[in-house]
């Protein structure tokens, strides 16, 4: 039945998924996961939503359907760490908005463009948190997967990277401020991972790369089977993640927050794998089991 649900894409399935995300915001409020909810940060997260149903749907990265965005907000109330907007949100955002670029490679109308504006989105993205600019190689990637890669195809992007560090730089130079440019270029390692090492991290770490797991054993077979544009579009999802969990181990500081990056990625592969089984009698009961262990995290 919930399946069946959220097989469409009709605005009460929106909705539901947006109570659905309020309900998982309050109760972080209460179970103390986070400090404030007000307004803004609603209104950033709706924004958010926004632009990643954007970019799933205009680049037909899943079927015709609201699992992508039930999974993308049920993967927020696993990590409710995330519901905070910091300067990793406002990265994530333009990273995301850079990864819109990248996707819709696959059409090659005003692709000298879309390479300009993907190296320009990194590049803003890089001002906010240096360590996203590990997604850059996506940008040629992108190109690899669904272009012909030529002189030109190369340094547009990294002509628009440079536009706004070039920027930056003479903002920093004109008011004697280059120390804080300098600091972009000093990237600095931790690996300390203790943060996670509880047993709800633990646990939802487990079911999260379970479901990515099997998605993935369910999905690329079935894509690598036909030669069109997902194929090549599925491709792309999978570097997305991994440059995503890269970014997360490589980050110097570690409060939780840093796992929205990894949500977007992770939500469009599970949405995938989910397709494929959404018409099938234990649909309903998986749902409702990651549903649970969504809610019950909270009081672990």
């Amino acid at each position: 039945m919930l399946t069946n649900f959220f097989s469409t894409t009709k605005p009460v399935n929106s909705m539901f998924i947006i109570g659905l995300f309020a309900c998982y915001v309050v109760t972080s409020f209460f179970t103390n996961y986070i400090d404030v909810v007000n307004i803004p940060l609603f209104l950033w997260f709706l924004t958010l939503f926004g632009i990643v149903n954007f970019v799933n749907s205009r680049n037909n990265l899943t079927f015709d359907n609201s699992y992508f965005f039930l999974f993308f907000c049920i993967l927020l109330g696993f990590f409710p760490e995330v519901f905070k907007i910091n300067t990793l949100f406002y990265s994530n955002l333009i990273l995301i908005i850079y990864i819109r670029r990248v996707y819709s490679f696959q059409s090659s109308k005003n692709i000298i463009k879309k390479l300009f504006d993907s190296g320009f989105w990194i590049g803003i993205s890089f001002l906010i948190e240096p360590y996203t600019l590990l997604f850059f190689p996506l940008t040629f990637i992108g190109i690899l997967v669904h272009e012909h890669i030529d002189v030109r195809r190369i340094f547009t992007p990294i002509i628009g990277f440079s536009v706004p560090i070039i920027l930056y730089f003479t903002y920093c130079f004109w008011y004697s401020e280059l120390e804080n440019f300098y600091n972009l270029l000093s990237w600095k390692t931790n690996y300390d991972f203790s943060i996670y090492n509880t047993s709800r991290y633990i646990i939802l770490f487990s079911l999260l790369l379970i479901l990515i797991t099997l998605a993935s054993i369910l999905k690329t077979p079935k894509t690598f089977r036909v030669k069109n544009t997902f194929r090549k579009s599925w491709i792309l999802i999978c570097f997305h993640f991994f440059f995503s969990l890269v970014l997360v181990v490589l980050l110097s500081e570690r409060s939780g927050t840093e796992l929205l990056y990894i949500i977007f990625p992770a939500a469009l592969i599970i949405a995938n794998g989910f397709e494929l089984f959404q018409k099938k009698w234990y649909s309903d009961i998986i749902l409702i089991g990651i549903l649970s262990a969504s809610l019950l995290s909270y009081f672990s």
